[in-house]
């Protein structure tokens, strides 16, 4: 099928995704740091709270900062689905028994599919080592890191998690004082950042990736700011555009024949 109809997936474990996902991070530092009169001096540095469930964006700004941006502090900002932040602040990468419907939908994982790769690195780039670290972790659903390996990593990145009412509270915060809605993947980043302002570099700013638009999370958006606030808020044009289209769909059996005979007659191929 990939053969024939030149399918990619460009989802979050895909390398190509990670590669532009690096540009975001020097865009924003350029945005915020001003160009320095003396190109000798030291470039002034900035942070980066990251909403993370496949770990694919932080790893992007892992990168960025291995390639010279100047980075402060990344940090992965969890729902309650936290096996990452369980992993940098306790050192317990373990596979929970199932995943808690949140929010935040994109970010409601058990295992995050990029986190092997920063783990990598970790583990000074020695894939045999890696090896042992990830077949342990099939095999029981736990990886512990021993203090070398939590320590190393926690250098790396300082990590928290946000609640339901933590979501919640940060999206109407944001909106009262700010006139700024957020979609509840975006508060985590926010959220998060103002939880650790006492771990975090005083006076480095702190850029927040947004992650999503709020128009796409009315329920949660709504409970925040309340049902008759949303109501008067006007959606972006293309959004609101999208009430009024017609809805087209084709329902075919379950079965990757019917997929491929469906996509070969609608691509003439």
């Amino acid at each position: 099928a990939n053969k024939a109809f030149g399918l990619a997936a460009v989802n979050s474990i895909n390398w190509a995704r990670i590669l532009a996902q690096i540009v975001y991070y020097f865009y924003a530092y350029m945005r915020i740091v001003p160009k320095p009169v003396d190109t000798d001096a030291p470039r002034r540095k900035i942070s980066f709270s990251v909403p993370t469930g496949n770990f694919g964006d932080i790893l992007a700004g892992y990168y960025a900062k291995r390639m010279g941006l100047p980075v402060e502090q990344l940090v992965p900002a969890t729902n309650e689905n936290d096996i990452i932040h369980r992993f940098f602040s306790k050192g317990e990468y373990f596979k929970p028994a199932a995943v808690s419907p949140t929010l935040s939908p994109s970010m409601d994982i058990c295992v995050s599919s990029n986190f092997e790769r920063f783990l990598y690195h970790m583990a000074d780039d020695k894939p045999q080592v890696l090896s042992e670290w990830m077949e342990t972790f099939e095999k029981t659903g736990k990886l512990q890191a021993d203090a070398e390996l939590l320590e190393k990593s926690q250098r790396e990145m300082v990590s928290e998690r946000l609640s339901q009412d933590e979501i919640i509270a940060t999206i109407r915060a944001n909106y009262e004082q700010h006139q700024y809605l957020l979609d509840p993947h975006s508060a985590i980043g926010v959220g998060v950042a103002d939880k650790l302002v006492g771990k975090l570099t005083a006076g480095v700013p702190v850029v927040c990736l947004a992650c999503a638009h709020w128009g796409k999370f009315t329920d949660a958006v709504g409970k925040a700011i309340g049902e008759e606030t949303l109501a008067n808020i006007k959606f972006p044009g293309e959004l609101e555009a999208l009430k009024t289209l017609p809805t087209r769909k084709t329902v075919v059996p379950a079965t990757v024949e019917a997929v491929m005979q469906h996509m070969s007659k609608t691509t003439g191929k």
